[in-house]
C-alpha cells in the first residue's frame, strides 16, 4: 500500500524545522505561538505545551515589552521578509528570569486560516562574547587601533588612539580618518587609501618614509602604521595598527648625537696623534730657526738689522706658541694662565691679523683699558686671530671689521640669561663684521669641532670650537649673535683679576752664565747640536757634542767625572734619550740629566725619574729658557 504523498511532505517539512539549528516560532495575527522547535524550547526552557497557545509577549523582556504588539501590528500591515530590530540589540527573556541576545529574521506566512509570521531566533551569545573579547583585546592593546570603511570614516577606535592623539572617541567616529593626517600629507591621502582598497593585503604603510599624525593640538608626532584588511558582511573595512614612535626617534636622535660626538673625539684623537708625529720635527725646525736667529742677535748688536731679526724671533715664537696651543686643545690639557693686561696681547694680536687679511677688508680697532686678567697669552692670540680670519672669510668682497675691547660689568639680569657669566666685572673683546651673517642652524652648531660652513679645504673648524675652549678654561665665556645679512658679533668675557697682589708684573732677567762647568750635549740633528754647543759657549760653559746616543755614551765613558750636567734630545736613532740616560745613571748615578724633546706624548713620570733625568725641556727651546734650566739642575746638583 503506497504511502500519501501530501503527508511524506509534511513529515519532511516537520523534520526540517525540528532539527534546525535555528528556533523556529510561528505566531498568528493575534501573536498567539502556535509552532516551536526544539531550539526554542532550548533556548527560552520552555516545554513545547507550556508555550503554545501563549503570546509571544512572554518571550520579550519587560522593557520591550509595552512597544512590542505596535510593532507587531506594524509588521501585518506590511508583511515581508525582513531582520527584525535592525541597528539595535534584541534580547529573549527565558523560563528563569535571565535574557538571552538573539537575532530575529521575520517571513509571513499566507495560509488558508489567515496570516501567520515565522521568526528564525539565533542565540548569538557566543558571538557577543568574542564580540565583547575583541573589544578588550582592541581597548587593551598598547599601540592605536583605527578601523575606518571604504569611505575611509572611522567606525572604532581605542583608547590608545584617545590618548595618543588627544581626541575624545566620539569626537573621532564618523570622521574621515584624515582627520588625523597632516596637512602636508592630506592632499594625497585619499588616493593613498583608495589603492588599498583596490588591492587590500596585509602591509606597512610608507615603509622606507617618515610617517606623521597630526594630534587634536596641531602638534605632530611620529608614528609607524600596519593595516589589515577586514572582510564583513558589511563590506570590507581597514584596521590600522598605530605605534608612537616619538621614544624611540628621541633615542635615536641621542644614539646619533652621541656617534657624532664618538666620531668628533676620533677627530680630535686622530689631530692628536697626527700632531703628536710632526711635532718632534716641526719643532726641531723652529728650534734651529730660533736658536740660529739668537746666535745672529749677538753679532747684530746695534746693527740696522737688529730690529728685523727681532721681529723674527717674535714670529718664530709665536710659531711655538701655536704649536703648543694646538698641542694642549688636542690634548685637553689646561694652559698657563698668567696675570696680564688684555690691552698689549690683544694689539700683539692684531699685528699677525693685518698682515694675513686682505686690503679689501677694513679693521677698525679701538682698545681701551680694561681690568687686568688671568690669562695665557698665546690664547688671547688664538682667539684674536680665529675671530678675525673667520670674520674676513664671511666677506670674500670686503667689509668692515671692528675689534673693541672694553671694561663691562655683568649684571645679575644678565647672568641669568647667560649662565656661563656671573655678576662681577669683565675685559669684554668683541669682533664685529659685516658680512653675510648665520641663519638659526648655523648658529647652533658654529662651537661645535669640526664644523664649518666652508668648502672643502677651506677651513678645518678648529677655530671657533678652539675659542669656545680657550674662554672655558680662562673661566669666561663667548656669546655669538648673528642673522643672514646682518653680519655677525663675538664677544668673549674675560673675568677680571680682583686680586691685583697677584698681577705683579714680571722683568725679564739676564740669563744666569755658568762658571765653565762641562756639559755633553745631544741631538742627533747637527745644526742644532753647534746651535746648542754655540749657546751654551756664550753662556759660559765648556761643551762637548754627540750627535747619536751611543757616541755619547763613549765620550762619557772616557771621562765620567770630568761632567757637570748632560743635555740629550728624546727622539734619535739606535739609543732614544731615555736609553742613554739609563746607561749614564748607571755609570755615574749622580750625573745630572735634562732631556729636551719635541714629542707631544706625555712621558710618565716613573719612567723620567727611573732614568735618572732631572728636567723635561719641551722644544724649540730658547736661549733664556736653556740658560734658566742648566743653572737650575746645576744648583740642585751642588745643595744635594
Amino acid at each position: 500500500m503506497s504511502q500519501d504523498p501530501t503527508r511524506t511532505v509534511e513529515q519532511r517539512l516537520r523534520a526540517a524545522v525540528e532539527s534546525s539549528p535555528s528556533g523556529i516560532l510561528m505566531t498568528d495575527a493575534a501573536g498567539r505561538i502556535v509552532l516551536v522547535n526544539r531550539e526554542i524550547e532550548r533556548l527560552f526552557g520552555y516545554a513545547r505545551e507550556e508555550l503554545l497557545g501563549r503570546s509571544v509577549e512572554s518571550l520579550v523582556p519587560e522593557r520591550f515589552r509595552g512597544n512590542h504588539p505596535a510593532f507587531r501590528t506594524g509588521f501585518h500591515s506590511d508583511p515581508r521578509v525582513r531582520a527584525m530590530g535592525v541597528g539595535r540589540d534584541l534580547y529573549g527573556l527565558r523560563k528563569d528570569g535571565s535574557e538571552v541576545p538573539i537575532e530575529i529574521g521575520l517571513t509571513p506566512v499566507v495560509t488558508e486560516e489567515g496570516l501567520f509570521v515565522l521568526a528564525s531566533i539565533v542565540d548569538i551569545t557566543a558571538r557577543r562574547k568574542a564580540d565583547a573579547r575583541f573589544r578588550i583585546a582592541v581597548e587593551s592593546s598598547p599601540n592605536g587601533m583605527v578601523m575606518v570603511d571604504s569611505q575611509g570614516k572611522i567606525v572604532l577606535v581605542n583608547r590608545a588612539i584617545e590618548r595618543m592623539f588627544g581626541y575624545r572617541r566620539e569626537e573621532l567616529l564618523g570622521q574621515t580618518i584624515e582627520i588625523l593626517v597632516p596637512d602636508r600629507f592630506r592632499a594625497r591621502h585619499p588616493s593613498d587609501r583608495g589603492g588599498f582598497f583596490a588591492a587590500p593585503r596585509e602591509r606597512s604603510m610608507g615603509a622606507g618614509r617618515d610617517l606623521f599624525g597630526l594630534r587634536k593640538d596641531g602638534s605632530e608626532i611620529p608614528v609607524e602604521i600596519g593595516l589589515n584588511p577586514i572582510e564583513t558582511e558589511e563590506g570590507m573595512f581597514v584596521l590600522s595598527s598605530i605605534v608612537d614612535i616619538s621614544a624611540r626617534k628621541q633615542a635615536e636622535a641621542e644614539h646619533q648625537e652621541l656617534e657624532d660626538q664618538l666620531r668628533q673625539s676620533q677627530k680630535l684623537e686622530a689631530v692628536g696623534t697626527l700632531a703628536g708625529g710632526i711635532a718632534h720635527d716641526f719643532r726641531n725646525i723652529l728650534n734651529g730657526i730660533i736658536g740660529f736667529g739668537e746666535l745672529l742677535g749677538e753679532n747684530l748688536q746695534g746693527d740696522k738689522g737688529a730690529d728685523d731679526l727681532a721681529e723674527l724671533l717674535r714670529f718664530a715664537s709665536r710659531g711655538k706658541d701655536l704649536v703648543e696651543r694646538i698641542l694642549t686643545f688636542s690634548r685637553r690639557q689646561e694652559p698657563t694662565l698668567k696675570p696680564i693686561p688684555l690691552k698689549p696681547a690683544v694689539a700683539e694680536a692684531l699685528k699677525l691679523l693685518r698682515a694675513t687679511l686682505p686690503t679689501s677688508v677694513d679693521i677698525e680697532v679701538n682698545l681701551r683699558e680694561a681690568p687686568r686678567v688671568l690669562a695665557d697669552v698665546t690664547s688671547v692670540h688664538q682667539v684674536v686671530t680665529n675671530l678675525g680670519t673667520n670674520a674676513a672669510h664671511a666677506m670674500p668682497a670686503g667689509g668692515r671689521l671692528a675689534i673693541t675691547l672694553e671694561p663691562f660689568y655683568v649684571r645679575d639680569s644678565f647672568a641669568r640669561a647667560n649662565p656661563e657669566l656671573r655678576e662681577g666685572e669683565y675685559a669684554m673683546l668683541t669682533i664685529q663684521d659685516s658680512g653675510h651673517g648665520m641663519d638659526a642652524a648655523t648658529r647652533a652648531r658654529v662651537f661645535e669641532p669640526f664644523f664649518t660652513t666652508k668648502a672643502p679645504g677651506s677651513g678645518t673648524g678648529l677655530g671657533l670650537a678652539m675659542v669656545h675652549g680657550i674662554m672655558k678654561e680662562h673661566a669666561g665665556a663667548v656669546l655669538l649673535s648673528s642673522e643672514l645679512g646682518e653680519g655677525t658679533t663675538v664677544r668673549c668675557f674675560f673675568p677680571a683679576l680682583y686680586d691685583e697682589s697677584a698681577a705683579t708684573t714680571q722683568t725679564e732677567t739676564p740669563a744666569p752664565r755658568g762658571q765653565g762647568q762641562h756639559v755633553l750635549y745631544v741631538d742627533d740633528e747637527p745644526g742644532l747640536a753647534r746651535i746648542g754647543e754655540r749657546r751654551l759657549a756664550l753662556l759660559g760653559y765648556r761643551v762637548t757634542v754627540a750627535t747619536d746616543g751611543k757616541a755619547a755614551r763613549a765620550k762619557f765613558l772616557a771621562d765620567p767625572a770630568g761632567f757637570d750636567v748632560v743635555v740629550t734630545d728624546f727622539t734619535m736613532p739606535e739609543m732614544s734619550g731615555l736609553e742613554l740616560a739609563r746607561e749614564l745613571i748607571a755609570i755615574r748615578p749622580d750625573i745630572p740629566i735634562i732631556m729636551t724633546t719635541g714629542y707631544i706624548d706625555e712621558f710618565p713620570p716613573d719612567a723620567i725619574a727611573e732614568a735618572g733625568v732631572r728636567r723635561l725641556a719641551m722644544k724649540p727651546i730658547g736661549m733664556q729658557e736653556l740658560a734658566r734650566v742648566v743653572a737650575e739642575v746645576l744648583t740642585m746638583h751642588t745643595r744635594e
